[in-house]
């Protein structure tokens, strides 16, 4: 299961200190996890995620179009987070706010 901690520092250090390939290594992490769960919004940000490999895999980056990836995926995670409790919700909030950053 991907580290909460680990994908908020990288995030938090911006796209410079997060090579693609550990970024597409860290966005699989959450694909398989988010794969498994029966959430409401799992699939969706499985799709987003799935998305933004692609974006992050490019000849070219689109630097906007991964934004507005982050960007929904932050929304999407915050939301999630509303949907859970105790010391785990605190952990998906907070990685809904770095990515809600990042895109900003």
């Amino acid at each position: 299961m991907p580290q909460f901690a680990a994908t908020i520092k990288h995030i938090k250090e911006g796209v410079k200190g997060f090579t693609i390939s550990a970024a597409v290594k860290n966005i699989e992490g959450w694909e398989e996890t988010l794969g498994k769960m029966e959430v409401t919004g799992a699939k969706t940000m499985v799709r987003d995620l799935e998305r933004l490999k692609k974006l992050l895999q490019a000849e070219e980056i689109d630097g906007e179009a991964v934004k507005t990836v982050v960007a929904k995926l932050g929304k999407e995670t915050v939301t999630m987070a509303g949907r859970s409790e105790g010391a785990k919700a605190e952990k998906i909030r907070e990685l809904g706010e770095a990515l809600n950053n990042a895109a900003a």
